[in-house]
């Protein structure tokens, strides 16, 4: 098409200055050519390597793109793609039979993305970047893309994206995409073009960057439809839930998601409940909650059944469904929107007489679920203590890098060694030189990749392995050791208890949360300071052996979770566990 044409078609086809789609009827939107031009525009601004590219505020394009299919219907889809595709990353084709592939020789200096990992604003391990390299040395470098031309057919449309251009030439074409100065498109997630863009920069860099589609059963590719079709219920309410429920299939714990755009409930009470012998039991009451005592059930909410409201929310719930239950029933079944809202909650104590109470919301509802999982985790413990027949107990959670040498001088005089990874290390460092101190040779970690998007296919991806192992070199602690873990332990927790494990040290206590990988952040702008926010994870950590960890958890050694008269009688019965069986240790090594 001639350029100039181009150039003023948008002025010739809209003359509505500002975008409203309220008078539209849904069937107006050809749904099925904005999915297709959606993944085409992932696997363009992901892969085709170009300063325009680059330069493009995909945002915009998409939402624009999407705009321009939908008020051009007697164009054919090929025509609209080559319309809206044709100066931002001009080799790309469509339905083009004739036209030859760009040659290239061994000699030909070629460029391509180099796509490790999704980097958001700044990450320490993640970037992505244009790479040059001599097309005959392309094998040395398998994180580059080593096909020239990536082929697909979508909603009809045979297209064909060179993944690999010539760095002085080809690569130099086009224009970064500007949008046309006679449309305004609210920013805001109830109108369907910007809900478009919102959506599919979601479902696009999960696409090309998570990591575990190998370790879920979800069918990713079939999930930008449903993602597209709430947006035309203009409900911020439903689009919120519908990308929820998208999410949650990742089973990723790392998923963070929030939204101006979408309606949140963050207020609370001041008490938190928490899954006990599988009961909802109250662990947490601030001191001027009166009618509830630690260890109540929780059997109501609002008149509505626990149980069925927790079953409702586990799908939208964003956490793995090993530990759907404590999540929801912590931060998200006493939620409301409001701090002068209420909740009305039904009790049965531990006499099972049955009552209702009425609660202010006016916490915020983390404030309240943190301080239930510090309760009932013991967070409060002492960094080192000395237990009933010489059992040393250890917090490497707490430990500071300064006090361990000092702490391990200690441990030598010890018959056991109880060590406590509950929650979250402050500092690396410390448990590092624990191993050290308990194990000679090689402690093994985890599997740890990174599968690069050096293509669109998620299995043809390099993946790029690390070596998390540590090497002890000093043993000075030569007793009976174990380490202590619970369904709260995640990420680097997990990280620390994979070589506790290869280090031979029995695990007691709860199965973990199920993810392990540097977490990074995918932020939709939106015309302001971050609309959206989807935090995830961007690499793949493994057990110790080898074996998935996602939606699994680490396994202890002896499983055990605190009796609800424990929690009434703030009984730390991890630890106890922890301390019993490490006297049955000594004794065996005494024999």
């Amino acid at each position: 098409m001639n350029k100039k044409v181009k150039a003023i078609l948008p002025a010739l086809l809209i003359n509505t200055a500002v975008v409203s789609a309220s008078n539209d009827k849904l069937d107006d939107y050809p749904l099925d050519r904005i999915e297709a031009f959606s993944k085409i525009s992932n696997i363009v601004e992901y892969y085709y390597p170009s300063d325009a590219v680059k330069n493009t505020d995909w945002e915009v394009f998409l939402k624009y793109g999407s705009h321009y299919i939908k008020n051009n219907p007697s164009q054919s889809f090929s025509s609209q793609l080559e319309h809206l595709f044709g100066e931002v990353a001009p080799h790309v084709t469509f339905n083009d039979y004739l036209t030859e592939p760009e040659r290239l020789t061994s000699d030909s200096e070629v460029v391509g993305w180099l796509n490790y990992g999704y980097p958001g604003e700044e990450h320490h391990l993640y970037t992505r970047y244009i790479s040059n390299i001599n097309y005959g040395q392309l094998h040395t470098t398998p994180w580059l893309p080593q096909q020239q031309i990536y082929y697909t057919q979508l909603n009809g449309v045979y297209v064909r994206i060179p993944m690999l251009l010539t760095a002085n030439m080809s690569a130099k074409d086009g224009v970064a995409f500007k949008s046309p100065d006679n449309i305004s498109i609210p920013y805001s997630l109830e109108n369907p073009f910007f809900c478009f863009s919102a959506m599919s920069k979601v479902w696009g860099v999960m696409e090309h960057f998570y990591q575990y589609f190998h370790h879920v059963p979800v069918d990713w590719k079939s999930e930008l439809r449903p993602l597209l079709n709430v947006c035309l219920t203009q409900d911020g309410q439903k689009i919120g839930d519908v990308l929820k429920y998208s999410l949650t299939k990742l089973q990723d714990n790392h998923l963070i998601m929030y939204s101006t755009h979408i309606p949140s409930e963050f207020h609370g009470p001041d008490v938190s409940f928490e899954m006990v012998d599988d009961k909802p039991i109250l662990v947490y009451k601030g001191d001027s909650v009166a009618g509830l005592e630690i260890g109540d059930e929780l059997i109501a909410v609002d008149g509505r059944s626990i149980d069925t409201l927790i079953e409702e929310k586990i799908p939208y719930s964003l956490v793995s469904t090993h530990v759907a239950k404590s999540i929801i029933l912590g931060s998200q079944i006493l939620s409301k929107a409001q701090e002068t809202d209420s909740v009305t909650i039904d009790i049965k104590n531990k006499d099972n007489q049955l009552s209702s109470i009425q609660l202010p919301t006016d916490k915020y509802i983390f404030n309240s679920f943190y301080n239930g999982v510090d309760r009932y985790i013991h967070a409060s413990q002492p960094t080192y203590q000395v237990l009933e027949n010489n059992i040393h107990y250890i917090n490497l959670s707490k430990t500071t890098y300064e006090d361990i040498p000092g702490l391990i001088e200690k441990l030598k005089g010890a018959s056991g060694i109880v060590a406590d990874l509950r929650s979250y290390p402050d500092d690396s460092r410390v448990w590092v030189q624990f191993i050290d101190a308990i194990h000679d040779g090689i402690s093994a970690g985890p599997v740890f990749n990174l599968r690069v998007s050096n293509h669109p296919d998620y299995e043809q991806r390099y993946v790029q392995s690390y070596d998390l192992s540590i090497r002890g070199s000093k043993k000075v602690l030569d007793m009976p050791v174990v380490v202590m873990s619970n369904k709260y332990s995640i990420s680097h927790n997990e990280l620390t208890l994979a070589h506790f494990q290869n280090a031979n040290v029995p695990i007691v206590g709860e199965v973990t949360m199920g993810i392990n990988g540097d977490v990074t952040n995918l932020y939709f702008s939106g015309g302001g300071p971050k609309m959206l926010r989807i935090r995830f994870t961007g690499a793949e950590a493994r057990q110790a052996d080898g074996s998935k960890l996602i939606g699994v958890g680490v396994q202890p050694d002896i499983q055990v979770s605190p009796t609800r008269e424990d929690i009434i009688n703030n009984v730390d019965a991890v630890k106890r566990a922890a301390t019993q069986y490490v006297e049955s240790l000594i004794q065996q090594s005494d024999r």
